[in-house]
């Protein structure tokens, strides 16, 4: 059903069960112009150009030369979310049907914009009071993870919080999603790069500056989260590694060689 409702959320102060991180912020924030999303076919690419200071211009291109097929206008500078600085980028369904917009973080307000991209209709559009960014969609679309930037409005380096949002209820989930083999462990770092499962579960490396990198296994379809430790202390090639599920491991590769397998059942890494 469409939806065109716009949500302020009104958060308290008070926390409670919150597993915060310190350091920069997690996010590169949501890109504008250039690929793109690529949709499930590989027929297509979903592009955001903004307009002006106050509009952006979702475009579906056609792969094979370069036309736009659809668009859409929507109110705001919104951008498909950006969820590694490698370049990976997130958003869309697994199917292809629902894409999500979303503001730049570090601002006073976040909006986020829920479209299906192959009719260009908007289904649903939330504004979060405080500073968030998208970090991953479950393969239906029902399910929106956030970050919460939990400092100062336009602070690059605070603490941040990993939240959960239901689009066919519009609400946000209380508490944060945590570990829960460490509940108490703080995640921290920047996202190397990011690769994704048909059943849902999406794999991010993370680096840490001093401290070993580790793989933040999120299961999207049963709110799940585990941050796995890597055996190697503040390497400074990490960035040349990426990761590819091959059956039940999560290979980390780099110039073209497996330098690590994590078990995605019991998250042993082997090297």
């Amino acid at each position: 059903m469409r939806r065109t409702l716009a949500l302020m959320l009104v958060l308290g102060a008070a926390w409670t069960a919150v597993a915060a991180a310190d350091g920069g912020g997690p996010s590169p924030g949501p890109t504008f112009g250039g690929a793109g999303k690529l949709d499930p076919t590989g027929t297509e690419r979903y592009v955001a150009v903004t307009v002006g200071s106050k509009g952006t211009m979702v475009e579906a291109v056609r792969v094979r030369d370069a036309n736009v097929l659809r668009w859409i206008y929507l109110r705001g500078t919104l951008g498909i979310p950006m969820v590694a600085f490698d370049g990976s980028v997130g958003g869309l369904s697994r199917d292809g049907h629902l894409l999500v917009l979303a503001s730049p973080p570090l601002a006073r307000s976040t909006t986020f914009v829920l479209v299906d991209p192959r009719r260009m209709r908007i289904h649903g559009r939330i504004t979060l009071r405080g500073s968030w960014a998208f970090d991953a969609l479950s393969p239906d679309g029902s399910l929106m993870y956030l970050i919460q930037y939990l400092g100062k409005p336009g602070a690059v380096a605070q603490p941040y919080a990993v939240r959960l949002f239901l689009w066919e209820a519009l609400k946000l989930v209380p508490g944060a999603l945590v570990d829960t083999r460490e509940p108490d462990e703080k995640m921290n770092g920047q996202p190397v790069t990011r690769t994704g499962a048909a059943n849902g579960w999406t794999y991010t490396l993370y680096q840490r500056n001093g401290k070993s990198p580790f793989v933040h296994a999120l299961d999207t379809v049963h709110r799940r989260a585990f941050c796995v430790d890597l055996p190697w202390k503040s390497p400074t090639w990490i960035y040349e590694v990426g990761l590819r599920v091959r059956g039940g491991k999560l290979e980390l590769r780099r110039h073209g060689e497996t330098i690590a397998r994590m078990d995605r059942k019991t998250f042993n890494v082997t090297t």
